[in-house]
C-alpha cells in the first residue's frame, strides 16, 4: 500500500507532547504518561504526523508476541489512511513474528480495517472494565468485549 500523502509515522519523543495531546480527552495525561512509560523501557508509541499535527497514536507492547495497542486516529482525519499507515509503520519496526491486537465486537470499522490488512480471529475474546476520562473531561465506566486478531509478519 502507497504512503499517504502528507503523512509521516514515527516514534514519539517529549518533543512531541503538545501536538499528542491534542488527541487526549482534556486533563488526561495520556500522552505524558505514555511517553514516560517509553522513556522506561515500555511500550512504544508510535504517531502520524501530517506537518505538526498529531493525526493518530498506537502503542507497541514487545515480547514473543508484540501486541498493538491503543490505536486511535483523530476524528477529522478517520478514513484517509492513517490507521493503515500506523499499523503498517508498526508492522515494519516488529519485522518478523506474530503480531496481535485486539478490538471491540461494537467496532466494526476498525475490525474491517484489521480484516484488509490480514489479521485473523484468533477466537479468544476478552472482557475489560475501566475508567476513562470523556472529551468534556469526566471520568465514565466501560466494560468493553474485544476478539483478538493476530497475524504472522512475513518479515
Amino acid at each position: 500500500m502507497a504512503p499517504v500523502p502528507g503523512v509521516s509515522v514515527r516514534l514519539a519523543a517529549d518533543a512531541d507532547l503538545e501536538a499528542l495531546e491534542a488527541l487526549d480527552p482534556p486533563g488526561s495525561g495520556l500522552s505524558r504518561a505514555r511517553l514516560t512509560r517509553q522513556a522506561a523501557g515500555g511500550p512504544l508509541l508510535l504517531a502520524a504526523f501530517d506537518s505538526s499535527d498529531c493525526l493518530g497514536l498506537c502503542e507497541l507492547v514487545r515480547g514473543d508476541t508484540t501486541e498493538l495497542r491503543n490505536l486511535h486516529v483523530a476524528p477529522e482525519a478517520r478514513g484517509r489512511g492513517v490507521g493503515t499507515a500506523l499499523i503498517r509503520a508498526a508492522e515494519e519496526l516488529v519485522g518478523t513474528g506474530r503480531m496481535e491486537l485486539a478490538v471491540g465486537l461494537e467496532n466494526p470499522r476498525a475490525r474491517a480495517l484489521y480484516l484488509r490488512l490480514g489479521y485473523v480471529s484468533t477466537g479468544r475474546l476478552r472482557t475489560d472494565s475501566y475508567d476513562y476520562v470523556d472529551a468534556s473531561g469526566t471520568t465514565q465506566h466501560a466494560v468493553e468485549t474485544s476478539e483478538w486478531l493476530d497475524k504472522v509478519l512475513p518479515g
